[in-house]
């Protein structure tokens, strides 16, 4: 098997995320991977001190060569560190997810071959019980719904692949990575037993009633372009 910093560049969106970007590359600095990892960060040009935290982790974790391009809105952002990815396959990731497991990288490179796209299960990484029982609840109802979807936390996918099916589409307004997804089968989408944690922004932002009304929703409308290029009002720190 090829090494995986020959076959996974990461690409995050970030605005503003000085309090969570650091920690992000320090838990892919953990992973067991030989050489250099690349990861492209897509700044949609933050006022806070992102790219100082960003400068200070390129400094620090030297199997990681950090790359920052000119962002803008989640898909677009994505969409563009996709172009300059030249590995066969992209960790689409968020600029405040955190791999708590060091052998993440290594358990999806492992089943590259097997499925078109892999995704991680989602904790909290705080003590909130609520937060706890969310994300419980969460992967219940990814695992028993016959639509597979896959999160922008953690969105494992070929090249190859997430060019054939177009990208994220930058005109949507609500849960794009959703909306790419569930253009695969479910039987070629797999999460795999390792977590990706994150804190409890959203729903602190958001509300959790409302975190599940979108999600019951854009489950319900599927199918409906139209429901995901509204503003439904989800967190969006890239307004």
């Amino acid at each position: 098997m090829s090494s995986i910093t020959d076959n996974i560049t990461v690409v995050i969106p970030s605005y503003n995320e000085d309090k969570y970007i650091y920690n992000t590359l320090w838990s892919l600095s953990r992973q067991k991977v030989e050489g250099k990892l690349r990861v492209i960060i897509a700044d949609a040009n933050s006022t806070d001190d992102t790219l100082e935290r960003i400068s200070k982790a390129d400094e620090e974790f030297d199997n990681l060569q950090i790359e920052i391009i000119q962002g803008g809105p989640v898909g677009y952002a994505r969409n563009q560190g996709a172009k300059l990815v030249n590995t066969p396959y992209i960790l689409f990731m968020d600029a405040d997810s955190v791999l708590i497991e060091n052998d993440i990288l290594w358990r999806v490179n492992h089943e590259r071959e097997n499925y078109a796209i892999i995704g991680c299960k989602q904790k909290t990484t705080t003590q909130n019980p609520l937060s706890k029982l969310t994300w419980i609840i969460f992967e219940f109802f990814r695992k028993i719904l016959p639509t597979s979807f896959c999160t922008g936390c953690f969105f494992f996918i070929s090249k190859k692949h997430f060019n054939n099916l177009g990208g994220f589409d930058e005109s949507l307004k609500n849960s794009e990575d959703f909306w790419l997804s569930r253009k695969v089968k479910k039987s070629s989408f797999k999460i795999i037993n390792r977590y990706i944690g994150q804190d409890d922004r959203r729903f602190e932002k958001f509300g959790y009633v409302n975190f599940f009304r979108i999600f019951f929703l854009n489950y319900w409308y599927k199918n409906n372009i139209n429901w995901f290029k509204k503003d439904v009002g989800y967190w969006n720190p890239y307004k």
